[in-house]
């Protein structure tokens, strides 16, 4: 059982400059890219090419934690930045992996719930091309995520990423056990770095469609007459869209997951 202390994110005290990494992921032929293996998570394009991985093999990108072992592919050995990224972190490491989201790719809110610092396992976020259109969410925040930043994450909550920019966002993404060298990462990174989240934008702008909706007595009505749950979802995106508010279906499913009477919805019968 790990200290109820540790959080359920963190940015790290550490910084990589990044060009070099993004010389290095600019040099990988397309065609070396792997398609990911979660098909039912996301929409668009989303890939992964492995730096370590169980069997040793670079499109082997399936980060199983019921694995014991786990060697360096032929990629890892190409990679004299990235390597010495990873030879800063002195966990166990299990999958390491770059994931690549192209442009206008989304990756549907889901949990990882095998990767708890409760189960001993740990993923670090190392941002190597990014920019401010990208919008990582995590239970409902959104985490600024910047080129050369290691961030820690309890994948075991809801996220789910948008790449709204005309360019792929890529991130090394290492898998590990903890141990406690990370464990005093972690604990010396919430004494000396303050870590920024705010609302996501989708979020905020479905709020704002609520209090409007409110006050519309025959928006209101249509809704009421909608049973099904995903029907109603549906309908309140596209009402939402109509009126010029920036949401997705997706913000109004994870707030009403995740605390439905805060957001007083009870009255669309969601």
């Amino acid at each position: 059982m790990y200290p109820v202390m540790y959080p359920r994110w963190q940015k790290l005290p550490l910084f990589f400059p990044p060009d070099a990494l993004i010389r290095e992921v600019q040099a990988i032929p397309e065609e070396q890219w792997v398609p990911h293996f979660n098909t039912q998570d996301y929409e668009g394009h989303w890939s992964s090419l492995a730096l370590c991985s169980a069997s040793g093999r670079t499109e082997d990108i399936f980060p199983s934690s019921s694995n014991t072992s786990f060697y360096n592919t032929p990629l890892y050995a190409e990679m004299p930045a990235l390597r010495a990224v990873l030879e800063h972190f002195r966990f166990p490491l299990k999958s390491v992996r770059l994931l690549r989201l192209q442009s206008e790719s989304t990756v549907r809110e889901h949990r990882d719930r095998d990767l708890s610092l409760r189960d001993g396992e740990l993923r670090l976020h190392v941002p190597i091309m990014t920019n401010e259109q990208v919008e990582f969410i995590v239970a409902n925040r959104q985490l600024p995520l910047r080129a050369g930043e290691a961030w820690f994450i309890d994948f075991s909550q809801p996220h789910r990423i948008y790449n709204r920019s005309s360019s792929p966002r890529v991130h090394l993404v290492i898998d590990g056990s903890l141990n406690e060298w990370a464990k005093e990462l972690l604990e010396r990174a919430q004494r000396e770095v303050v870590t920024e989240t705010f609302p996501a934008r989708g979020i905020i702008e479905f709020e704002r469609f609520c209090a409007t909706a409110w006050q519309d007595q025959a928006l209101m009505d249509r809704l009421r007459g909608i049973t099904a749950p995903q029907a109603l979802l549906e309908a309140v995106t596209r009402e939402g869209q109509l009126r010029g508010f920036h949401f997705v279906q997706e913000d109004a499913a994870s707030i009403l997951r995740e605390n439905r009477e805060a957001w007083n919805l009870r009255t669309m019968n969601l």
